[in-house]
C-alpha cells in the first residue's frame, strides 16, 4: 500500500471514529434517544373515525377492479359524483388488513409519521444548530403535535409535507439535484391524499417569499440561480400530479373543501384548536414562544416568515392543521432556539459572580467499548419500551371492547342479524363503522364521512336533525329512514325517547334505536340480542353501567 493510500485509510477511519465518537457522545445518545421516544406518541390505535369507511372503499375498490363513481352507503346522495382522492391509500389499506389485520395498519402508519418527524429533524439539521438544542426542540413540536398524532390519513400528508421542505430546503443550501425526488413523490402523494396540493403550496409560497425577501434585503437569501430550477419543478410536480384516476379535477378537490362553510362550522376535526383543552397548550406554548424568539433575534429568513406565518393561520383555523404547523414550523423554531442560546447564556454568565479560575483539567472519557455497550443498552432498554407500547396498539380488533366503547360495534351486531337491508339515520362519526360492516348487507347510512361527498347542503340537513331543529322529524323520514342509530344522551335521542311517535327498539352502552311508530310493522328488525357473559357487548354495558353510577 502506497503512502497516499495509507493516509487515506488513517484519515477514512478517523473520519468514522470522530463520527462514532460525536454520536455516543452525551449530546449524541440524547438526540438518538428522541428519535425512539418520538416513536411513542404517534403510535395509538385507530381511532378516527372515518378510518372504516376508507378500508370498506379500498376493499370495493379491489372487489371491482376500478374507482367508485358514486358512493355504495348512503341512500341520501347515492348520485352524488364521488371523488375518490384517497384511492391508492384505502386499497393500501384493505391489503394491509387482508395481510395483517390492523396491526399492520397501525404500524405502517406509525412509522409513515415518525418518517415525517425525521425528515423535520433532518431539515433542522441542515443548519446546525447543537444537538441539545436539536433533541430539545424535537421533543417540544412532539408534544405540541399530541393533538393530531395516530393511524389516519393525513399522516401521510403531514410525513410528504415534510419530506418536500426538507428537499426543498436542502436545495437551497445546498444545491445539488435530490429535490427531482419530489417528481416521482408527487405521482405517489396526488393518488394516495387529495391535501398533496399543501406540497405544491409550499413550494410556491417559499419562491414567492424568496423574490420578495431579496427586494427587501432580508438575511441568509437563496442564490437567485435556484430559484428558476425550483420554478421549474414546481410545474414538473403539479403536472405530474395530474396522473391520477380522477384525472385533473383532483387539483381542484382540496381547494373546494377548503372552501366549504359547513364543513368549517360543522365537522369538530375543523374547528379551530380549544385552549381550554390541555393537549392544546403545548402547541400554543410553542408557537407564543416562537414569536418571542423571533422578536428577541431580530434575524429569519424570509420563507422562514412565510411559513410560520401561513401554516399559523392554517393551525388557528382547523385544528387538523396543527399537523402543518409542526411540518414547516419546527425547523424555524429549532434555528431560532440554537441563535438565542449564546446570547441567553451570556445573559446568565453576567448575572452570576465568576468563580476563581482553576487549573484545566484534562477530560478522560471511558474506554470506547464502555461506551458503545452503554450506547446499546440505553436504546435496547427504548426499544423495549416502544415493543411493548406497540403490541397492545397492534393486537386490538374491529370487536375489541376499545372499539365498542367508542364506535356502535354491537349496534352493527345486532343489524347484520336482520332479514332485509335498513336505511339507518346515524351519527356523523359512525357512518364510517356502519359502513364498513353493514354494506355488503345491503343497510344504508343517511351520512358518513366523506363531506365532500355530502356536499354542503346534505351537512346543513343532517345538522338541523342533530340539533332537533324545527321540522327535524320530517328531515329525518322524508328520506325513508327506516330506523334512527344514535349516541344514548343527545339531544336527539332524549326528544326521541319522549315522542309518541318514535319507538324505542334497541339500547345498548353506546347507542340507541328508535323506529317510526307507524313503521313498526313494515320495518323487519333482529330480535333484542342477550349478550352471553363475557362477551364484548356484555363487558360495554356493564362498563357504562360503572361509568354511569360513578357519575351519579
Amino acid at each position: 500500500m502506497t503512502s497516499v493510500a495509507a493516509e487515506a485509510v488513517h484519515e477514512e477511519r478517523s473520519r468514522f471514529r470522530a463520527r462514532l465518537d460525536s454520536w455516543i457522545s452525551p449530546s449524541g445518545l440524547f438526540v438518538a434517544a428522541v428519535l425512539v421516544i418520538m416513536a411513542l406518541p404517534v403510535t395509538r390505535t385507530i381511532q378516527d373515525p372515518d378510518f372504516w369507511w376508507h378500508l370498506r372503499a379500498g376493499q370495493l375498490i379491489l372487489q371491482h377492479g376500478g374507482l367508485l363513481g358514486n358512493d355504495p352507503f348512503t341512500y341520501t346522495v347515492a348520485n352524488h359524483h364521488w371523488t375518490m382522492h384517497e384511492w391508492l391509500n384505502e386499497v393500501l389499506f384493505a391489503v394491509e388488513f387482508a395481510i395483517g389485520g390492523l396491526g399492520l395498519i397501525v404500524l405502517v402508519l406509525s412509522a409513515v409519521t415518525w418518517l415525517g418527524l425525521f425528515a423535520i429533524m433532518q431539515k433542522a439539521r441542515l443548519r446546525n444548530p447543537g444537538r441539545g438544542v436539536l433533541g430539545l426542540g424535537m421533543l417540544i413540536a412532539v408534544v405540541a403535535g399530541f393533538p393530531i398524532w395516530g393511524p389516519r390519513v393525513q399522516m401521510i400528508t403531514f410525513a410528504f409535507s415534510a419530506l418536500t421542505l426538507f428537499l426543498v430546503e436542502r436545495y437551497m443550501v445546498r444545491g445539488g439535484k435530490a429535490m427531482w425526488v419530489l417528481v416521482p413523490l408527487f405521482v405517489l402523494w396526488s393518488n394516495l391524499h387529495g391535501e398533496f396540493v399543501i406540497g405544491l403550496g409550499f413550494m410556491a409560497l417559499i419562491l414567492v417569499a424568496e423574490v420578495v425577501g431579496g427586494r427587501l434585503h432580508m438575511p441568509d437569501p437563496a442564490q437567485r440561480s435556484r430559484l428558476l430550477p425550483l420554478l421549474y419543478l414546481l410545474i414538473a410536480c403539479t403536472a405530474v400530479s395530474m396522473i391520477n384516476l380522477n384525472g385533473p379535477t383532483i387539483l381542484f378537490y382540496a381547494a373546494g373543501t377548503q372552501a366549504s362553510a359547513a364543513q368549517q362550522s360543522l365537522i369538530e376535526e375543523w374547528f379551530s384548536p380549544s385552549f381550554h383543552d390541555w393537549e392544546v397548550l403545548v402547541y400554543g406554548a410553542m408557537m407564543l414562544s416562537l414569536a418571542m424568539l423571533i422578536v428577541f433575534n431580530r434575524r429569519i429568513r424570509a420563507r422562514d416568515v412565510a411559513l410560520v406565518l401561513v401554516t399559523t393561520a392554517l393551525s388557528l383555523q382547523s385544528a387538523r392543521h396543527i399537523e402543518l404547523f409542526v411540518a414547516a414550523s419546527t425547523p424555524v423554531f429549532i434555528d431560532q432556539l440554537a441563535l438565542a442560546t449564546p446570547r441567553m447564556r451570556a445573559a446568565l454568565g453576567r448575572l452570576r459572580p465568576r468563580p476563581a479560575r482553576t487549573p484545566a483539567r484534562t477530560r478522560v472519557q471511558p474506554p470506547l467499548l464502555f461506551r458503545l455497550t452503554a450506547c446499546a443498552m440505553l436504546m435496547a432498554g427504548l426499544g423495549g419500551v416502544y415493543i411493548a407500547w406497540l403490541v397492545p396498539k397492534m393486537q386490538l380488533q374491529p370487536d375489541s371492547l376499545a372499539y365498542a366503547q367508542e364506535f356502535p360495534v354491537c349496534a352493527a351486531q345486532w343489524l347484520a342479524g336482520a332479514p332485509a337491508p335498513l336505511r339507518i339515520f346515524n351519527q356523523y362519526g359512525e357512518g364510517g363503522y356502519l359502513s364498513y360492516e353493514l354494506s355488503s348487507h345491503g343497510d344504508k347510512v343517511f351520512i358518513f364521512g366523506d363531506a365532500a361527498l355530502m356536499g354542503d347542503q346534505m351537512l346543513e340537513t343532517y345538522a338541523s336533525a342533530e340539533t332537533v331543529a324545527p321540522g327535524w322529524d320530517s328531515t329525518i323520514r322524508r328520506f325513508g329512514t327506516d330506523i334512527v342509530l344514535y349516541d344514548i344522551n343527545t339531544p336527539l335521542t332524549d326528544v326521541l325517547d319522549h315522542a309518541a311517535d318514535w319507538t324505542k327498539v334497541y339500547q345498548d352502552g353506546l347507542s340507541v334505536a328508535f323506529v317510526p311508530t307507524d313503521k313498526l310493522s313494515s320495518v323487519k328488525l333482529p330480535p333484542v340480542p342477550h349478550w352471553a357473559p363475557g362477551s364484548v357487548c356484555a363487558r360495554q354495558l356493564k362498563a357504562t353501567a360503572n361509568t354511569g353510577a360513578q357519575n351519579q
